[in-house]
């Protein structure tokens, strides 16, 4: 696995390669330790200690005092993505994706009320109903 600047990441659990990735200028500091570059603020050396314990948790620590919180968001995941299993497994679409299909679904409908609907944007709209199980 290559981490975002094109090195390669160390292996670990599926916890470790999902932050580790997400980082730059990754380098281990010893058994099942690396430093990185903190996400979190402009970093031009490494800052960042990363950990795995021995049950898989994923520990960080900016000693330049970015939260752990902080630099999980800055590289787009959770804090919940630290911790094995912890991460249900979805089985339909995300919350986000529905909302997404009703509010097109919404705009499509007004639209299609006004007869302002076709093309490509009636095809989207049929595309929504259909994932939302609208008639």
């Amino acid at each position: 696995m290559k981490t975002r600047s094109g090195a390669l990441a160390p292996v670990g659990s599926a916890c470790l390669e999902k932050v580790i990735s997400c980082l730059d200028k990754v380098r281990s500091s010893g058994r099942n330790r690396w430093m990185a570059r903190c996400p979190a603020h402009e970093d031009r050396s490494p800052s960042l200690a990363i950990t795995e314990t021995s049950d898989g948790v994923v520990l960080l620590k900016c000693f330049a005092g970015c939260t752990a919180h902080q630099i999980v968001n800055a590289i787009g995941l959770e804090m919940r993505d630290l911790f094995p299993g912890s991460t249900p497994a979805r089985s339909g679409p995300s919350r986000k994706a529905v909302e997404h299909e009703q509010m097109i679904y919404r705009i499509g409908k007004a639209l299609s009320d006004q007869g302002r609907l076709a093309g490509d944007d009636l095809q989207r709209f049929e595309l929504a109903k259909q994932r939302l199980g609208v008639a």
